[in-house]
């Protein structure tokens, strides 16, 4: 007990004398950040106001999902817009591909499916500060299907897309259908990533067809509000290419079921993947991919809740039916 207390005074004299930590060089030497003097006073400034959105969030009672720092922390609202992107087309509510259904009456679901670990899904990926989130939103379900049908996972470019596809507008947004019509009509194929490497900028387009890694032969939109006929697509198919609609309290995500109201009605401006689905404490969720790296959410993943239209989640889903 005597050297508990003697531990403790040594504890509160090195604060006295060195100070308490400070959160905020704490984040900065987390995640590598390095300001001047000026820029530094401001980052503190957005990284302590989240910092109090944060705490006040999750000291909340029978909250279903928690918030934490990443690398959003310090960033103002024109820089994280940029780690957005979907932009849906005007007047094009679907694509010209055939609606992809099933009849739910004769169709058993299972309680739960999850393609995280499944052998023909690529590690999360990162978009950086580049709109480009689109072009990633359409090429996860091209490698998942490509590697389903030919036994072995083949990394594709989403550069090849930001630089090339004429129906988007690279890092200034775009629409995973788009992406894929440009891929099957115009490209004729995809380009593999160790060929066409990511830069998230836009840069003249280099693409050739040397560089083919998948091609695509037919996809589809789902009917809107069908949570149920999503899970179907998904089971048979794999990976769905969805829109979701992003406000603040998404950067933060850090686990939990996310069912913010703030997101609801409002025009979606993210494209994300669907790769499974669950329950937790009775409340249904999708499993959704996202293209901000592994240190956002869960390993770069977020559960939405399932069947509500969270985000508009279960607005706009689309599907690649098969590969050449």
């Amino acid at each position: 007990m005597k050297l508990f207390f003697a531990f403790a005074i040594i504890v509160i004299a090195l604060t006295v004398v060195y100070g308490a930590p400070d959160p905020w060089n704490e984040y900065k030497i987390k995640h590598g950040k390095k300001f001047g003097a000026s820029d530094d006073a401001q980052r503190k400034k957005n990284f302590l106001a989240t910092d109090d959105i944060i705490k006040k969030h999750n000291s909340q009672k029978n909250v279903m999902y928690q918030l934490g720092h990443n690398q959003f922390s310090d960033m103002t609202a024109a820089e994280l817009s940029q780690y957005r992107g979907a932009v849906k087309p005007a007047g094009q509510a679907r694509s010209l591909e055939p609606m992809v259904t099933f009849n739910m009456e004769t169709r058993a679901l299972p309680t739960s499916l999850d393609y995280r670990t499944h052998a023909c899904l690529a590690p999360v990926k990162n978009q950086g500060q580049c709109g480009s989130c689109w072009a990633f939103s359409a090429i996860t379900p091209l490698e998942f299907a490509r590697c389903k049908k030919y036994g072995s996972l083949v990394t594709l470019s989403e550069q090849h897309l930001v630089d090339c596809d004429p129906y988007d507008k690279g890092c200034n947004g775009g629409w995973y259908t788009n992406a894929w019509n440009y891929l099957k009509n115009g490209a004729l194929g995809s380009a593999k990533q160790s060929l066409y490497t990511y830069t998230a900028t836009k840069n003249t387009c280099k693409f050739t067809s040397s560089m083919i890694g998948a091609k695509i032969a037919s996809y589809g939109d789902l009917p809107a509000l069908n949570a149920a006929n999503m899970q179907s697509v998904l089971q048979t198919y794999g990976p769905l290419a969805v829109a979701i609609t992003v406000t603040n309290s998404l950067y933060s995500y850090a686990g939990g079921i996310y069912n913010d109201v703030a997101c609801d009605n409002l025009p979606v401006n993210h494209g994300v993947v669907v790769v499974g689905w669950g329950t937790a404490n009775g409340i249904p969720y999708w499993i959704v991919r996202n293209s901000w790296g592994t240190g956002w959410g869960q390993a770069g993943y977020v559960y939405i809740q399932r069947g509500v239209n969270k985000c508009r989640i279960e607005q706009y889903p689309a599907v690649i039916t098969a590969v050449v």
